[in-house]
């Protein structure tokens, strides 16, 4: 028999204090099994209470009148001027009387509408206010033996439940299988409680040595609440636009990077890989592109805003909740303009220490090889391209003419560079403490081998916080994160991204010509001469190293000051340096694939930032049930760093002197860049709830920033919501299939000062210029930009109107929402005249629309054993430019120097459309050549002139769209964009005896791609004066025995202009993917309890299972990495890293 627990007497008050809020916000539910049906049908009608401080006879009078009911009572029997707290929404009648009455040991009978209170029966007990009594008797009654099992709904035991009697210091808590076995006072209350399930209590009358209780999962209970900008709100109070995310969601996917495994969750959300390539990050966007600089969200991590939140894994979060408009995000003021990413770590929890090892192994592999001709076919297409043109075959003619002869297969490249990768995820944890000090300590390894070879990442990571209550009126707490990130075959050695060109030069690669030489060494190749030696390229690979270091660290204190008064203070440090080196040997292999000496490029960066925010929260609720809010607080942040960059030429191949002070050069080059930036904020924030029916929210932020000048670095950001919980009417009290119906309004101003550069008000000089002053030389410099003075942030203007929807007892949610967000202000260059000479300064001259529509819907529903949840979301966006301060349209996607650029944004269109020729097929014979004609306007040459006078049979046909009679750049047509008409995502979780499934689906429609491989494996001419290799549907060119084909032909002599840009190159990019489908196991808790095991869970995993798309290139998903994060090469393939599929199987313990 397990003896009594009582709580160590120093703690006493602490703990009397945290015993009764947690009397006060628990929610009880022990009474209404034990009553008749006609009692039953009264006690679950649902009523929504706040009171404060209110006698228990107001308390029931208001009672009486919410579920339409008469207490009969003796006022003095049960002390009815007594006080008590009430907060229930939408509670079941018998939770709210257990609440109010139990503590008093009031018992109640229901009959028909009358609820009859009695005397309680002879106790004495004390409680965690000493001012409360129960003496209704002049002994103490006797204790009785108690002994049961503590179940789940499933039947499987629980260890480690606390067992507490109500109101006492009494308590133990349950063995391994569930047992447990106390003395009791008569007519006590027992309370059972365990993390993630919903808190018990049960009716104490007798002895009993075979209580059973099943408790019941929590989940629903904890989705309730959501963290906002500096605080916490009940869904049900929400005027603004959140979407959240679980812990067990972003876990999901097998990825090192916490954004990505948001992919597909969220209406609105946009998540776009950076490229398959481990440790190449993510791009997110909130409601669409919100301008044509950053568009990056905002992410705040415990309280504390930071630029990324890559130093974090999955299995790190708690839970993550993403703000969209303007009346969640206004309150971050000039950082909110792109929405903002609420991220809430783990933390310790009271209780015995529990350990958690989490972890998965796995390989990947490519998901598709492109289909490439082989050495036969390759060399049949060359062939035929010199015949075309009446040319001989060049010097590697024979060789042509044998892999014809032999029906060579030739090299295989993409084998070649590819591999099978493993993937691995180890994560342990400790927690635990009590309810003074709860801490919790982490540590996380994460490796990923890439899917080509010489590419990789490791990730270390180690996390520790620590909670504290120092006084009743005092609480803080510390927080610290460390990562270490290391990544191999990346970069540029100076942080900068690049297009991966080890596939690159293996897509181009003709297979014909063998790599290595009858040595082993490397071989010429007198073919393809613009792709490099692939082997020796990919070899290189293994000396680009980046290195990254990362400490979060964050610290808070809490006061309450009075009853509804709270003061918080946060504070929050990230320190980051980085350290990219590139080795890049010396070496020859022929007149164009050779560096003549080697160089070394290094890079280190420090980068420092840190946060104080200081606010003081206000909570009052009314009589009448209505309760206002108001946060107010100050803001100060400062952002900081350096960087030294060099490039030494001739230093040494061994790895072990490999160091800038090796180089045997005088031409080194050095570089170097700082930044320096702080903001100062005031904000505020008020709500009202009247009733739980209308709710009131209104915002108010103002920031100075360093970034622009004193007279336009004050930004003011207002936001105002409002909303109605329709359901909380009286005309909907008997519409018992409608748990919620919410509608909300809101429109606001955010800013985005991170759209501007640091000192973009400043002019641009350059030096090492010299000048000439009485025939004497003299070093200066010399201005290339030109200073706006007046620049400022960039504002969005969002309005948002949304609807809330639960039915079916909440089995059923929809949420749908349509909004607007204008971009004013947009930074854009200003243009100047030619003769001014200097480039055009940024200026707020541009502005944006945005126009989209959200749906999201959940249905959960169980079948016997079979529990299942299914979920769909849809988001549709309009994005448009609305004015550009009359500057010429921006290009840019330039894929190839001799294509040049291939994007356009202007006024009218969304950012970063496609722009180019429009094809019309391919001219089947000379008749359609002579056909496409246009009369004469030279009266020298009277009659029809051909508009294609360069093309022959088989070569391309281009739309005249101007109709001027030639085809050239004036000709060019919007051809689409990489912006979707929408994207969807669907979640699929199945639960049945232990085992669990889930499907994870995400998709694209209506976008469009340029696929710049194509460039060279489409071609019909050696436009970049070589033969690379052909994608194998090119066999099906037009020739004269295939006179219906619309694939151009293929000559070593172009005078059509077959490879130009032209919608030719733009391929639909629609896709549906299988992002991740799992099957798990969770072994019987009775079993665990065993051997001392909380809970285990085996699975099998798969990742990007299967990817429905037309698109030919490597992947559909296509970002703007390649090209230096250039968000105006939105949807231009420039041949990325793919993303790999991937095996896993793993295990999550608990113990």
């Amino acid at each position: 028999m397990k003896n009594l627990v009582p709580f160590i007497p120093h703690f006493w008050r602490s703990v009397k204090v945290l015993l009764l809020q947690a009397v006060l916000v628990c929610l009880l539910a022990n009474a209404t099994v034990a009553h008749p049906v006609l009692a039953q049908d009264v006690l679950e009608r649902k009523v929504t209470l706040r009171v404060e401080g209110l006698t228990i006879k107001e308390t029931l009078h208001q009672l009486a009148k919410l579920a339409n009911i008469h207490f009969v009572y003796s006022q003095q029997l049960i002390g009815a001027e007594r006080k008590v707290t009430v907060h229930a929404q939408d509670q079941l009648l018998a939770t709210v009387l257990d609440e109010v009455l139990s503590p008093l040991k009031i018992q109640y009978e229901v009959t028909n509408n009358r609820v009859v209170l009695r005397a309680p029966a002879a106790t004495y007990t004390t409680y965690a206010n000493d001012s409360v009594r129960s003496e209704t008797a002049a002994a103490q009654p006797s204790n009785v033996p108690i002994s049961g099992r503590i179940t789940d709904a499933k039947g499987s035991a629980l260890p480690g439940v606390t067992v507490v009697v109500k109101g006492t210091t009494l308590g133990t808590s349950t063995d391994p299988d569930g047992r447990f076995t106390l003395q009791a006072p008569e007519n006590s209350v027992l309370v059972f409680s365990f993390v993630g399930y919903t808190r018990k209590e049960v009716p104490i009358t007798g002895a009993n040595s075979n209580l059973v209780v099943a408790l019941a999962e929590s989940a629903q209970e904890l989705n309730d609440v959501v963290v906002i900008g500096y605080g916490t709100a009940r869904k049900s109070d929400l005027t603004g636009a959140v979407a959240s995310v679980s812990s067990a969601q972003l876990t999901q996917v097998a990825t090192s990077d916490p954004v990505q495994a948001l992919q597909g969750r969220v209406a609105g959300v946009e998540v776009t890989s950076n490229s398959g390539q481990p440790g190449s990050g993510t791009r997110i966007r909130v409601r669409g592109v919100g301008t044509i600089n950053n568009s990056d969200p905002l992410y705040v991590v415990d309280g504390i805003q930071t630029a990324d939140i890559g130093f974090l894994l999955p299995a790190d979060i708690e839970s993550t909740e993403i703000l969209k408009d303007a009346s969640a995000t206004a309150i971050y003021g000039s950082r909110g303009a792109n929405g903002v990413v609420l991220i809430t770590t783990k933390h310790g929890k009271a209780g015995a220490t529990q350990f958690n090892l989490f972890g998965y192994t796995g390989f990947q592999q490519i998901r598709r090889e492109l289909p490439l001709t082989n050495a036969a076919q390759y060399a049949t297409l060359v062939t035929e391209a010199f015949t075309n043109a009446g040319r001989p075959l060049p010097d590697y003619g024979p060789q042509l003419q044998n892999a014809i002869a032999t029906n060579a297969e030739g090299i295989d490249y993409q084998k070649m560079v590819t591999q099978k990768g493993l993937i691995t995820n180890y994560s342990l944890s400790a927690s635990g403490g009590t309810e003074q000090n709860r801490y919790l300590i982490s540590g996380s390894y994460f490796q990923q081998n890439g899917i080509i070879q010489n590419s990789g990442f490791k990730k270390y990571v180690i996390r520790v916080n620590d909670d504290v209550v120092l006084t009743k009126r005092i609480k803080a707490g510390v927080a610290a994160t460390f990562t270490n990130n290391n990544q191999t075959g990346s970069g540029d050695g100076q942080g900068g991204s690049q297009p991966y060109q080890v596939l690159q030069y293996a897509l181009q690669k003709n297979p014909i010509l063998d790599p290595y030489n009858a040595t082993g060494g490397y071989a010429d190749d007198v073919i393809t001469r613009n792709a490099l030696n692939v082997p020796r390229y990919l070899d290189e690979q293994k000396y680009n190293k980046l290195q990254n270091n990362n400490l979060f660290s964050s610290s808070y204190l809490d006061i309450s000051i009075l009853k509804g008064l709270s003061f918080r203070s946060t504070f929050g440090v990230n320190y980051f340096n980085n350290h990219p080196k590139v080795y890049q040997p010396q070496y020859y292999i022929g007149p164009v694939d050779q560096r003549a000496q080697s160089a070394l490029i290094e890079t280190r960066n420090e980068n420092v930032s840190w946060v104080w925010s200081n606010y003081a929260n206000y909570s009052k609720t009314f009589a009448d049930n209505s309760n206002f809010s108001a946060t107010v607080g100050q803001e100060a942040q400062r952002g900081y760093g350096t960087g030294i960059s060099s490039t030494a030429y001739n230093v040494p191949l061994d790895p072990s002197l490999q160091y800038l002070s090796a180089s045997r050069s005088a031409n080194n080059v050095v570089r170097s860049s700082q930044y320096d930036g702080s903001l100062s904020s005031y904000f505020g924030r008020a709500n009202y709830n009247f009733r739980d029916r209308y709710l009131l929210t209104a915002t108010l932020r103002f920031d100075q920033t360093s970034k622009f000048l004193a007279p336009v670095r004050t930004g003011t950001f207002p936001s105002v919501g409002a909303a109605w919980n329709i359901s909380n009417e009286q005309f909907l009290k008997g519409v018992t299939y409608l748990s919620v119906l919410k509608l909300r309004a809101s429109y606001g101003q955010v800013g985005n000062q991170n759209a501007a550069p640091n000192y973009g008000y400043a002019s641009v000089a350059n030096n090492n210029q010299t000048y000439a002053f009485n025939n004497t030389p003299s070093p200066g410099l010399a201005i290339t930009q030109i200073n706006n003075p007046q620049l400022k942030w960039e504002t969005a203007v969002t309005t948002d109107v949304g609807l809330d929807a639960e039915l079916f007892d909440s089995k059923l949610t929809f949420t749908a929402d349509y909004f607007e967000r204008r971009t004013r202000d947009m930074i854009a260059l200003l243009p100047v005249p030619d003769y001014v000479g200097q480039a055009p300064a940024s200026a707020n001259v541009g502005s944006l629309r945005n126009r989209g529509l959200e749906l999201a819907l959940n249905y959960r529903n169980a079948v016997g054993k079979l529990q299942y949840n299914v979920g769909l979301n849809f988001t549709k966006i309009n994005n448009v430019v609305t004015s550009l301060g009359g500057g010429n349209a921006i290009a840019s996607g330039n894929v190839l120097t001799q294509i040049g650029n291939t994007t356009l944004t202007d006024v009218g269109r969304e950012v970063a459309y496609f722009y180019g020729l429009q094809a019309d097929g391919v001219f089947h014979n000379q008749a359609e050549i002579d056909a496409y004609s246009r009369a004469s306007t030279d009266p020298a040459t009277p009659g029809t002139v051909l508009i294609q006078p360069g093309a022959h049979p088989g070569d391309m046909k281009y739309q005249d769209t101007n109709g001027d009679g030639k085809i050239d750049a004036s000709d060019n047509v919007y051809l689409g964009s990489g912006t979707p008409n929408f994207s969807y995502g669907a979640s699929l979780n199945l639960t049945y005896s232990g085992f669990d499934f889930k499907v994870l689906l995400y998709g694209v429609q209506g976008a469009e791609a340029i696929n710049g491989a194509a460039f060279n494996l489409n071609k019909s001419a050696d436009f970049v004066g070589v033969w690379s290799n052909f994608y194998a549907s090119r066999l099906d060119r037009w020739t004269p025995s295939n006179p219906t084909s619309n694939q151009p032909r293929v000559t070593s002599v172009d005078t059509n202009g077959n490879d130009q840009f032209s919608s030719r190159y733009v391929e639909d990019a629609s896709y549906l993917r299988a992002r991740n489908m799992e099957l798990g196991y969770s072994l019987p808790k009775a079993f665990l309890g065993r051997y001392q095991v909380g809970g285990a869970r085996l699975f099998l995993s798969v990742d990007n299972v299967f990817t429905i798309t037309k698109y030919t290139g490597y992947d559909p998903e296509i970002s703007t990495a390649a090209l230096y994060n250039n968000p105006l090469s939105y949807g231009v393939d420039y041949g990325n890293y793919p993303q790999a599929r991937t095996y896993r199987l793993g295990f999550n313990v608990q113990f």
